[in-house]
């Protein structure tokens, strides 16, 4: 995954968790970041920003929400590289796949089709942030 559905706006978390996301126990900005958030008609997103010599990065947790309230896509970056296993929903629940990264790079990924069939890879990534 090259891009996660990612918006760089400096958008205050308040006003995301105003639209009804839930962001639920395991989503906790590291120390030293700030929670960001935004909503628009396609997905609600919420990260954490590290700005460090004046430049503002995302560290630490990464979800987006489909419009109806379901979870499109959980992963983490570090110092603004995604990092671990990612993982993205389609909009009815269904697993849709999972890449691991190492630095950024895609080391691993296995995908899966709505009827949780195995494929080597969906014609729509929408849900992995593609």
């Amino acid at each position: 995954m090259t891009r996660w559905l990612v918006r760089f706006a400096a958008v205050p978390l308040v006003g995301f968790l105003g639209s009804g996301a839930v962001l639920g126990e395991d989503f906790a900005c590291p120390n030293g970041t700030v929670p960001r958030g935004e909503t628009t008609p396609e997905v609600r997103e919420a990260w954490c920003e590290l700005t460090a010599n004046g430049k503002t990065t995302q560290h630490g947790p990464y979800r987006s929400w489909w419009p109806n309230g379901r979870l499109a896509t959980k992963g983490t970056y570090v110092f603004g590289k995604a990092e671990g296993r990612w993982s993205g929903w389609y909009e009815t629940g269904e697993l849709q796949g999972e890449e691991w990264f190492k630095n950024g790079k895609i080391v691993k990924a296995r995908y899966y089709d709505k009827q949780g069939k195995r494929i080597s890879k969906p014609a729509d990534l929408t849900a992995l942030g593609r």
